[in-house]
């Protein structure tokens, strides 16, 4: 049996969303009995903060998509937190967990999504605290490590996830957007 350009493309998407929807449904399951962390300037998720959320990803990124923010902010709220000052939304990170298999056993791996601060509110340290709250949260849940993928030229945020002991693990394209370039970045935790 042969299969054509556009049949070899559908089978690539649906099994791309097969992948996508056991991955999503194995991190939900690795949530159960989640530990949070009492935290100073970051909170879970709420309905309220959501406009703000989305008036903030709008202005940064024309590729995200609303619906992720929106399915995220019901479904993985245990790891979707928001940033505020003044009680006012200034940023949030949303990850997500995989587990990954290998011959040394079961782990759990966290995949940072997005963290995003409102660029009025840049330069003051809130992504660093938002980072570091998140990564004290992961290893008290005994993530194994961390992974995210960030545009080559994005220095500032590239310094910071050097800063927290991110490493560069390797390049590759159309990940963080359309014919752009990204770092994979890893952190290896220890608990």
């Amino acid at each position: 049996m042969e299969f054509g350009g556009n049949q070899v493309t559908r089978l690539t998407v649906y099994l791309l969303s097969i992948k996508r929807i056991l991955r999503d449904s194995l991190g939900t399951l690795l949530l159960k009995g989640w530990k949070q962390l009492d935290k100073e300037k970051t909170t879970l998720v709420d309905d309220q903060a959501i406009p703000e959320i989305l008036r903030i990803q709008s202005e940064e990124f024309q590729s995200k998509n609303e619906k992720d923010i929106i399915k995220y902010s019901k479904y993985s709220r245990e790891t979707f937190y928001v940033i505020k000052s003044q009680n006012k939304v200034i940023g949030y990170c949303i990850y997500y967990l995989k587990p990954t298999v290998s011959f040394k056993g079961f782990k759990k791996q966290a995949v940072i999504h997005l963290i995003v601060i409102d660029r009025n509110f840049r330069g003051k340290d809130f992504a660093e605290r938002l980072l570091i709250e998140s990564i004290k949260e992961m290893k008290l849940n005994k993530i194994s490590s961390i992974l995210l993928y960030v545009n080559v030229n994005n220095v500032p945020a590239i310094r910071l996830y050097e800063k927290t002991g991110f490493v560069v693990v390797e390049q590759t394209e159309n990940i963080c957007g359309q014919k752009e370039k990204c770092y994979k970045m890893e952190l290896k935790l220890q608990y």
